[in-house]
């Protein structure tokens, strides 16, 4: 079974777009991802940190392009699909569907460390997680 997990990207009180992970939600894969996500934007020439919709639109092109690969067993290595846009495991929602276990909260009205702040949540109990860095 598969740690799922959705990512709300938000302005304040204001939730903006929700992306959708089947995988590796839990704060040691997708934590991590979203972390070494912010990082990569943070040295682009304009990551749109205050724009939570734009911001959402590049994490869907960062998890497409992770999942967009094959794992040869024979080799233990990824190799790139042909197709970039032959991925799963990515999607974009309205709401939370019911069998989540994580939720990811990226506020893009506050920074630390010129980067919008992320919190992250266990649903089921409701409790704070730490992301690892």
């Amino acid at each position: 079974m598969s740690t799922r997990c959705t990512t709300h990207f938000v302005y304040g009180d204001r939730k903006v777009a929700i992306v959708y992970r089947h995988s590796d939600g839990y704060p040691e894969g997708a934590g991590k991802d979203l972390a070494e996500f912010l990082k990569k934007c943070s040295k682009l020439k304009d990551p749109r940190f205050g724009d939570p919709s734009y911001l959402a639109a590049k994490y869907v092109v960062f998890l497409a392009e992770m999942f967009a690969q094959d794992f040869d067993h024979n080799t233990n290595k990824s190799k790139k699909r042909k197709n970039r846009l032959d991925f799963l495991s990515v999607g974009v929602l309205m709401e939370d569907p019911g069998d989540i276990e994580y939720r990811y909260v990226v506020d893009c009205s506050k920074f630390e460390n010129d980067l919008p702040v992320v919190k992250c949540y266990s649903v089921h109990d409701g409790s704070e997680a730490k992301i690892p860095s």
